[in-house]
């Protein structure tokens, strides 16, 4: 019994340092993604990444205004953090969620819609906090 047990251990150390090796530190990913399952800002701004993010007339015309291009705004997902008091999580089909973080050195924060059902998101408003919301629509 002990002899399996040394065995075991010997085999599963080996399996460690394999997957330690080389340019893509595997181990250290999926440590890493043990521990952001439970991070719930990381969970929800995992939602909001989208290939086709939609922007709603009010939302192109504060990018003007701001002087901010479509790949800078969803820079804000980079780091940002969700204010739950101004989202409404519980909303069906569609959660809304305020997404706030800082881009070209201002406060931002940006409203996003997520439909789960069609797996479509859509930038609904863009403010830099502290100031009055410009674009009314």
């Amino acid at each position: 019994m002990i002899r399996r047990l040394v065995l075991f251990g010997f085999g599963a150390l080996i399996s460690i340092f394999f997957l330690s090796l080389g340019p893509e530190n595997r181990l250290k990913e999926t440590f890493y993604a043990y521990i952001d399952y439970f991070n719930i800002n990381k969970r929800v701004i995992y939602h909001l990444y989208s290939d086709s993010t939609n922007f709603t007339a009010k939302s192109e015309c504060q990018l003007v205004y701001y002087s901010l291009d479509k790949s800078s705004l969803l820079n804000v997902l980079e780091g940002g953090k969700v204010n739950f008091s101004k989202s409404e999580k519980d909303k069906e089909p569609c959660q809304i969620y305020m997404i706030e973080n800082f881009i070209n050195d201002k406060n931002f924060e940006v409203l996003f819609e997520y439909c789960y059902s069609e797996e479509k998101v859509t930038v609904l408003s863009i403010n830099e906090i502290g100031y009055k919301e410009v674009c009314f629509n």
